[in-house]
C-alpha cells in the first residue's frame, strides 16, 4: 500500500540514525505486517515540524503508524503502564471509572510524600485506554491496559520511589480486580525507570489498537489535599496538546524534592542502571539454594536489563547452574542442549526458529532468560544494548504453557537432528551424571534407592515415553512418527532389564579397565573398585522383578507429563502417515517428530502426486468421483469437501447429509475416505447431536475417540429423530466438547473433524435460525448402480432417474490400492484449498428446501400468507393467526412474536406504517390460486 504524501516519513528518514547512536525515537517492526524497525533522532530544534507533520499522518489521513519515544531521565512527566491480566474467559474490562479516579488520587496522595507542592497548583493527569480487552487465547490470557501521564515534571529516581509505595498500597484499593498477576507486574518497573520506550500517542503496536485519551483529569492542591475535576475530553485539541502527551515534554511544573527523601532518592538513582556494570557482582545478583539443592535466580528485572557484556553473561549463568540439584538439572540440561543449535536458528533469516527456541525455554523455566540471551547473543546482529527490549519479550511469554505444543523435549529434538554429535556428548553426559548419584547413595547407604535409578532410566529414554496418569498407569511410547498408548508402560519395563543393565554393563567394563591401570595400593584403585562393585550390585537389581516394579513407580512420576493428552493430536494442520507426516502450513511431507504430539495415522504411506506409481489410479478415482456426482458443479464441491477431510480447522463450520434412496453410492464413498484417512475416520453416535444438553460430555468411549478425527460420520437416524441445534452448533462451530474413556481421566478437546451423516430418513429440525440452518449442506446422491442401466423402467425410469451406472460388486477390493492414490489427490487439493470449501448451488438449493419442509414459520407462510396486491397485514393480526395455527400443528410451546415478526421482514420487507404490504392472511373459506402459492 502506498503511503500518503503528508511529508512524513521522508522526515524521518532524514533523521535516522545508525546503530548504537543516540536516538529519541524508534519504530516497532513486524515482519508479517511488513513494517520495517527504524531508529531516528529528533534535534529539539525540529520538534515542532515532527509533532505538526505527525499530526497530520496519523490524525488527519489516519495512516497507522508504529512509534515509540525514548524517555527522559530527569525532566519528563511521570509515565504509568499499567499492564492487567485476566483468566482467558474474561470478555470486558473489569475496572471501572472509580478504579482509575481511585489511583489516581493514590498518585496525588504518594507524590505529596515525596515533593513539596504549594497551594493551589494544579496537576494535568491524561489516561488512555484502548477499546477492548485482549483475549489471547494462544497464551490462555485476557490482557488490558491503562496509560497514565502526570503533568509534573519528576526525576526517574524519584518515579521509582513512587511506584513503591503505590505497590504498597494498590492492592487495598484494588482488591475486587481479578487479576492474575502480581502488583509488582501490573504496575510495569521498566517504564517507571525509563528503560522502556513510550508508545507515542496514536500509535500502536503491529496488529494490535491504539491508546485513547479516556479521561482528562485535574487536580487542585489545596489546604494540604487534593481535589479532582474532570475535563470535557470532547474538547481536548489534540493538536494543540499532542506534546502534552509525550514522554519527552519537559514543561509541565517540576516541585522541589523533600529533604527527608534524599538518602532514599540516592540508592533508587543508583538502581536505574544507566552506566556500564564491570562485573557480575554489581548487579547484586543472588542466589538461595533450597534445601533439595536446586537453583532460584532472585534477580530483579532492573537487573537483567544491566547486563552489558559477555563476561557479566557468563558469570551469571555460571553461577546459577553452579552445585546445580538433581531435581534442577534439567534446567541446565536444556541449556547446554539450546547451546548446540547451529546458527540457522539464530542467524539471518532465522527469526520464526529464533522465537520458537524462546518459548520452549519459557515453557520450560521463566528462569531460563538467561539461557535465551546467551543463545541469541551468537547473532552477527545482537547489540548488547538490545538487552532490554529482549526482556520485554520474554517477559510476554507464557511461561509454564507451551506454545505450539514447543517444550524442552523440542530443543532437544532440535538438537538431535541438528547437531547430532553435541547432542549425544551433552546425552552421555547427563547419563553419566545420574549414574555417579546412584552410585554416591549406594556407597552412602549401602544401596541405592529405586528413585535414583529411575532418574537414569528417565534420562535415557525421556524423548521415546510419556506417563500421563500416575493414578492410571497410563503411558505412551514414541514410535516412528507418532505416539503409541501402551500397558502399564511395559516396553519399557522391560528396557531396565535390556538397555539400562546393558548402559550399567559399559560403566563396570569402563572401571575395570580403569582399575587395571592402577597400582592396587593407590587410593584411586579403592576408589574405583569399591564404585566397581556397587555398580555390579545395581546391574544385578535390574534383572529383579521387585527392584523393576518399584523403579516403574518411580519412572510414573518422572516422565509424567500432565498437559501431554491435552496436547496429543491437537495441531490441525498436521497428517500423520506410515513414513511421513504432512504439514499444510508449510505444505511439505517430513519426518514426525515427539513434539508433533500426533497418536492417529492414516495406516498407508504417502506417495506424492507426481510418482509414477500412481499409474492409472487417477483416472479411475475421477470416473468414479464421476459416477458418483455425474453434476460437474457438486463434483467439484465433494473434491473440496473431501480435501477439507485432511485438514481439522473446520473453516466450513458445515454438517453435511448425504441422502439418497438405495444403490446410490454414498455408503461406499464413505467406505473409500476410510481407507485413505484411517485412524482420522471416527464413528460418531447419533446421540451426539440428538441427546438433551445436559448429558453431552458424559463419560463416552465414543466421544473421546473422536479426538483428532477429521472425519466423523454418524450412525444413521431413525424416523423422528430431532436434532439438538445447540449441540450441533457448537460441535460444527468448534466449541469443546468432553468425555471420558473407562478407566481414563476426562477429557476436553475442540472438535476438528467434519461432521456427516449418511442416511435415507431426514433429521427434524424445528429451528428457524440462521446459526442452525447455515450450518446444514444436503447432498443428494442421484446416481443408481444397477446390474443393468435403463433396463427396468418400472423400478427405474429414465425420466426419473437419469444417471444409472453399471454396478461393482466387487469396488470395495479396489479401495487398498486407491486409498494412497486419494490421498496424494487430497493433499495437493487441500495445499491450494487450505481446507475451504466452495459452496454449490445444487447443495444449497436442496438445502433449502430442506428447511422450507423442516421450518415451521415457512410452513404457516406456506399455509397461511398470500401474495396480494393492496393488502396489508398487521403485527397483532399475523400473531394471533399463527398462535392458532401453532396450537393446531404441534401443540404447546409457541415461539415468540419477535421470531415471526423478523421472518416476515425478511421474507415480505420492513414493517412500515402500520404493516407488511402486498400480502394478506388466507383465511379457511377463502379460496387460493395456485398463482399465489408459496
Amino acid at each position: 500500500m502506498s503511503q500518503p504524501n503528508d511529508g512524513f516519513n521522508p522526515f524521518l528518514k532524514s533523521n535516522i540514525t545508525a546503530k548504537g547512536e543516540e536516538h529519541t525515537h524508534t519504530k516497532i517492526p513486524d515482519k508479517k505486517l511488513n513494517i520495517y524497525p527504524g531508529s531516528y533522532s529528533i534535534d529539539s530544534t525540529d520538534e515542532k515540524s515532527f509533532y505538526s507533520k505527525y499530526y497530520k499522518h496519523v490524525f488527519v489521513k489516519k495512516t497507522l503508524e508504529y512509534l515509540t519515544e525514548k524517555q527522559l531521565r530527569e525532566n519528563g512527566p511521570i509515565m504509568i503502564d499499567i499492564d492487567l491480566r485476566y483468566s482467558p474467559d474474561t470478555m470486558e474490562k473489569q475496572h471501572a471509572d472509580e478504579h482509575v479516579v481511585d489511583v489516581v488520587m493514590l498518585y496525588a496522595e504518594k507524590i505529596k510524600q515525596l515533593v513539596n507542592i504549594p497551594v493551589g497548583a494544579d496537576i494535568d493527569v491524561f489516561v488512555m485506554e484502548k477499546n477492548d480487552v485482549n483475549q489471547v487465547k494462544e497464551k490462555k490470557i485476557t490482557k488490558d491496559g491503562i496509560h497514565i501521564i502526570i503533568g509534573t515534571s519528576m526525576h526517574k529516581g524519584l518515579q521509582v520511589l513512587l511506584r513503591d509505595k503505590i505497590i504498597g498500597e494498590i492492592g487495598n484499593i484494588w482488591d475486587d480486580l481479578p487479576i492474575t498477576n502480581t502488583w509488582d507486574e501490573v504496575f510495569d518497573e521498566g517504564v517507571t525507570k525509563g528503560h522502556v520506550n513510550w508508545q507515542m500517542y496514536g500509535s500502536r503496536k503491529p496488529g494490535h489498537q491504539a491508546y485513547l485519551i479516556k479521561h482528562h483529569y485535574v487536580l487542585t492542591h489545596d489546604d494540604d489535599d487534593w481535589s479532582i475535576s474532570e475535563n470535557n475530553i470532547d474538547e481536548f485539541n489534540t493538536s494543540k496538546n499532542l506534546q502534552k502527551l509525550s514522554a519527552r515534554y519537559t514543561k509541565y511544573p517540576k516541585f522541589d524534592m523533600l529533604e527527608s527523601i534524599e538518602p532514599e532518592f540516592a540508592t533508587a538513582c543508583k538502581s536505574l542502571g544507566k552506566k556500564k556494570t564491570s562485573g557480575a557482582a554489581s548487579l547484586d545478583c543472588r542466589f538461595k539454594k533450597g534445601r533439595t539443592g536446586s537453583c532460584s535466580a532472585l534477580m530483579k528485572e532492573s537487573m537483567y536489563c544491566d547486563i552489558r557484556s559477555k563476561e557479566i553473561l557468563d558469570s551469571l549463568i555460571e553461577e546459577m547452574f553452579e552445585d546445580i540439584g538433581t531435581c534442577d538439572y534439567k534446567l541446565k540440561e536444556t541449556h547446554q542442549y539450546t547451546m548446540t543449535l547451529p546458527k540457522s536458528y539464530y542467524g539471518e533469516g532465522s527469526y520464526t526458529k529464533w522465537m520458537r527456541v524462546g518459548w520452549a525455554l519459557a515453557s520450560t523455566s521463566s528462569k531460563l532468560f538467561l539461557s535465551w540471551l546467551k543463545f541469541s547473543s551468537q547473532s552477527d546482529t545482537f547489540e548488547w544494548t538490545s538487552v532490554p527490549e529482549l526482556y520485554q519479550k520474554w517477559k510476554g511469554f507464557d511461561f509454564g504453557n507451551r506454545v505450539d505444543g514447543l517444550t524442552h523435549r523440542s530443543i532437544m529434538y532440535w538438537s538431535k537432528i541438528d547437531a547430532r554429535e553435541k547432542y549425544n556428548s551433552i546425552h552421555k553426559e547427563t547419563v553419566d551424571y545420574f549414574i555417579e548419584e546412584t552410585v554416591n547413595t549406594a556407597i552412602k547407604h549401602k544401596q541405592p534407592t529405586e528413585f535414583d535409578i529411575a532418574c537414569v532410566l528417565f534420562h535415557l529414554f525421556k524423548d521415546q515415553y510419556v506417563c500421563v496418569s500416575i493414578r492410571n498407569n497410563c503411558w505412551y511410547e514414541y514410535i516412528q512418527h507418532r505416539w503409541y498408548e501402551i500397558d502399564s508402560g511395559s516396553t519399557l519395563r522391560l528396557l531396565i532389564s535390556k538397555d539400562l543393565w546393558q548402559t550399567y554393563v559399559k560403566k563396570i567394563k569402563g572401571a575395570y579397565n580403569k582399575i587395571e591401570t592402577l597400582d592396587s595400593d593407590s587410593e584411586d584403585y579403592k576408589y574405583y573398585t569399591s564404585r566397581c562393585a556397587k555398580l555390579s550390585e545395581i546391574g544385578l537389581l535390574l534383572k529383579k522383578t521387585t527392584w523393576k516394579n518399584n523403579i516403574m513407580r518411580e519412572a510414573r512420576e518422572l516422565f509424567y507429563d500432565q498437559h501431554f493428552i491435552e496436547k496429543l493430536d491437537q495441531n490441525p494442520y498436521l497428517l500423520c502417515f506410515n513414513n511421513c507426516v504432512v504439514d499444510f502450513q508449510e505444505k511439505t511431507s517430513r519426518l514426525g517428530r515427539p513434539d508433533d504430539y500426533i497418536s492417529k495415522c492414516t495406516n498407508i504411506d504417502y506417495v506424492p502426486l507426481s510418482s509414477p506409481s500412481h499409474g492409472d489410479t487417477i483416472a479411475e478415482l475421477e470416473r468414479f468421483m464421476y459416477e458418483l456426482f455425474p453434476d460437474e458443479e457438486l463434483r467439484k464441491y465433494m473434491w473440496e469437501h473431501s480435501a477439507s477431510c485432511l485438514i481439522g480447522t473446520n473453516e466450513n463450520q458445515t454438517f453435511n447429509i448425504y441422502t439418497g434412496s438405495g444403490r446410490n453410492g454414498k455408503s461406499k464413498y464413505v467406505d473409500l475416505m476410510t481407507k485413505g484417512l484411517g485412524d482420522y475416520k471416527g464413528t460418531v453416535p447419533i446421540t451426539l447431536i440428538t441427546q438433551k444438553r445436559n448429558s453431552i460430555g458424559s463419560t463416552s468411549s465414543e466421544i473421546v475417540q473422536l479426538m483428532g478425527t477429521r472425519l466423523a460420520v454418524m450412525q444413521e437416524p431413525s424416523k423422528g429423530d430431532k436434532i439438538n441445534e445447540g449441540i450441533m452448533k457448537e460441535i460444527t462451530g468448534g466449541d469443546p466438547i468432553q468425555g471420558r474413556a473407562l478407566f481414563k481421566d476426562t477429557v476436553t478437546f475442540t472438535p476438528q473433524f467434519n461432521l456427516v451423516v449418511c442416511t435415507n430418513t431426514l433429521f427434524e429440525i424445528k429451528s428457524n435460525d440462521d446459526g442452525t440452518w447455515r450450518r446444514i449442506r444436503k447432498v443428494d446422491y442421484k446416481s443408481k448402480f444397477l446390474d443393468n442401466p435403463y433396463e427396468d423402467e418400472d423400478k427405474f425410469p429414465r425420466e426419473h432417474y437419469p444417471h444409472q451406472f453399471k454396478i461393482d460388486k466387487n469396488i470395495d477390493q479396489k479401495f487398498d490400492r486407491w486409498a494412497p492414490t486419494l490421498m496424494a489427490m487430497l493433499v495437493d487439493k487441500s495445499y491450494v484449498l487450505k481446507g475451504k470449501v466452495t459452496d454449490c448451488e445444487m447443495v444449497l438449493a436442496s438445502s433449502d428446501q430442506y428447511r422450507e419442509g423442516q421450518d415451521y414459520l415457512a410452513e404457516f407462510i406456506r399455509d397461511k400468507i398470500q401474495k396480494r396486491k393492496g393488502g396489508k397485514i398487521k403485527k397483532t393480526e399475523v400473531y394471533e393467526h399463527f398462535r392458532n395455527w401453532y396450537q393446531i400443528n404441534y401443540g404447546k410451546g409457541i415461539p415468540l412474536a419477535r421470531e415471526l415478526h423478523e421472518f416476515m421482514s425478511r421474507r415480505f420487507g420492513p414493517y412500515k406504517l402500520g404493516g407488511w404490504h402486498n400480502v394478506s392472511i388466507i383465511y379457511d373459506e377463502d379460496d387460493v390460486d395456485d398463482d399465489d402459492d408459496m
